[in-house]
């Protein structure tokens, strides 16, 4: 018996792959380490964590990031779902976003004309932003109480890279059914975990503080039929899934996911040789007595200072382009802006789970005396 229920089907069988193993800041209200497991039953990987529906909450209202509004705006997340748009909705559509962070996708369906559009996000600041930028917000998750008035509401609900983060999945899309007219589409996006072995330069980090939930587009397929939805239309770019469902009867359960327990296996092969690379680099820093600013605060630090000697580094700060983070403390250092480089002679090792060579050029078009590590 795990800690939790299968995310998916319910069933509390599972099997054992790999162990996530992070220090996270005491103010995240979230354990360090959680095991990876596949569920006997229906085949979906997922974190069987330790944390409560309580912990989640507190995260997500209190150590959100996602309303910072410094990094690209969300133009490629309306591209990405304009055809989609145009097929199933139309101007007049009454449209909402669950998980809304910085409002970058509501803004770009109310430049594209789109009339009606509300976003909901369990952070204030981003509801805040929000609300700043003109658009019909309210502080609200995927599991909040649903008033009578939203019962068959809406024409088309969005979920964009949210139910990775559902400790009870089924609970929201039981929410999300109801609110739906009843042709509402619900669109919904997740990374497809089936294939993350193909490609393992890509993304250092898939399975990290957040993610806990590791579908593919057959266990999504099975938690929608579940809840009697049935998949319309997709479409991948790269590990991104997008599926298109609509309310119906009847729907047909697929059959037990194979394909992301092997995925996910030969993703972690790939990752302990990456990690012995890492630690080698790392202990050489250590032993130099290295003066380092470390630029990066996420997923992706948290399991290097669990995982290697860095916390025994000589560290001078963090540094991150998040606004929001900016002047925090990251284990007792400061969180600084990138400016705060421009004027001195660290070797900044770069963390970043995204990012890595975007901000080594950032940093290389500062013109600064520091040397760049990007590990």
């Amino acid at each position: 018996m795990g800690n939790r229920n299968c995310p998916v089907c319910g069933n509390n069988s599972s099997k054992f792959l790999n162990k996530i193993n992070m220090k996270i800041p005491e103010e995240y209200h979230l354990p360090d380490s959680y095991d990876v497991v596949v569920c006997k039953e229906c085949g979906m990987v997922y974190a069987d964590t330790s944390a409560s529906m309580a912990d989640y909450d507190w995260y997500y209202a209190n150590c959100n990031f996602y309303g910072d509004d410094s990094k690209d705006d969300n133009s490629a997340r309306f591209e990405s779902v304009e055809g989609f748009l145009e097929k199933y909705v139309d101007k007049e559509s009454v449209l909402l976003e669950l998980g809304a962070g910085n409002g970058r996708f509501e803004l770009a369906l109310k430049e594209h004309g789109y009339l009606d559009v509300t976003g909901t996000d369990p952070s204030e600041e981003s509801v805040k932003r929000l609300k700043e930028a003109g658009i019909k917000a309210r502080v609200a998750s995927v599991y909040s109480d649903i008033s009578s008035e939203e019962y068959e509401s809406y024409d088309g609900v969005f979920l964009f890279e949210v139910a990775e983060h559902l400790l009870v999945p089924g609970c929201g899309i039981t929410n999300i059914e109801r609110m739906l007219k009843k042709n509402g589409i619900f669109m919904v996006s997740v990374p497809d975990y089936s294939l993350i072995g193909e490609d393992l330069t890509s993304i250092p980090n898939y399975f990290n503080l957040e993610h806990i939930n590791y579908f593919s587009e057959t266990t999504l397929d099975y938690l929608m039929s579940l809840h009697g939805l049935e998949r319309i239309d997709q479409k991948h770019f790269g590990v991104d899934l997008i599926q298109v469902y609509r309310k119906t009867d009847g729907v047909k359960t697929p059959g037990r996911d194979t394909a992301t327990e092997a995925a996910v296996s030969r993703y972690f092969g790939h990752q302990q040789e990456r990690a012995e690379r890492i630690d080698k680099t790392v202990e050489g820093l250590k032993k130099a007595g290295t003066e380092l600013v470390i630029w990066g605060t996420g997923s992706y630090v948290m399991n290097l200072f669990a995982t290697t000697s860095l916390p025994q580094c000589n560290i001078k700060g963090f540094v991150d382009n998040n606004k929001l983070k900016q002047g925090r403390k990251m284990y007792d250092y400061t969180i600084y802006p990138p400016e705060y480089l421009k004027d001195t002679s660290y070797t900044v090792l770069i963390c970043s789970m995204l990012y890595g060579e975007k901000i080594r050029e950032q940093l290389e078009g500062m013109h600064t005396k520091n040397t760049i590590v990007v590990i």
